[in-house]
């Protein structure tokens, strides 16, 4: 079964301010709906049943790839957008389901991730909104080095 799922939201924010949030999940992740994805190694990520790796997507500022468990695969990436005054912020999945994946994805990973990306899509707004993402764009963009470039944040 393919998957395909997006969510986006006009944030009042230059592209640098919000790719420092995508950066810092730890900043905009809403915990009270599951945990925010833990770091195991270089560019892996735990999410619960999932197993994630980060990767270099063109155009995205973010991207992971599914690679556990086998039976789902897919990518999911945020991009950003230029808008008047404001920055689009879209959050992107497409991949398979297979066996009883098919039934898991549509009755309870699917409700859960979109929960997930409206919080998280609210918290980046909050976050904006208190003017406080600027106390960690540095740590924003030593995280992108380690991952390979800081081109898309200087872009704000």
């Amino acid at each position: 079964m393919k998957i395909r799922n997006h969510h986006q939201r006009i944030v009042a924010a230059p592209p640098g301010q919000i790719a420092a949030l995508v950066a810092d999940f730890g900043r905009v992740w809403p915990t009270q709906i599951a945990p925010a994805p833990r770091r195991l190694g270089h560019r892996l990520y735990d999410a619960g049943p999932m197993l994630w790796e980060e990767f270099d997507r063109p155009g995205a500022v973010r991207a992971f790839r599914v690679v556990r468990p086998d039976e789902l695969q897919g990518e999911h990436w945020f991009e950003l957008e230029l808008a008047e005054s404001a920055t689009v912020l879209h959050h992107t999945l497409e991949g398979c389901a297979a066996g009883k994946y098919e039934a898991i994805w549509r009755e309870r990973i699917e409700p859960l991730h979109n929960r997930i990306l409206e919080a998280l899509l609210e918290n980046v707004e909050a976050a904006v909104a208190s003017g406080s993402t600027e106390q960690r764009t540095w740590r924003a963009l030593r995280q992108a080095a380690e991952r390979g470039g800081c081109d898309d944040l200087w872009s704000s």
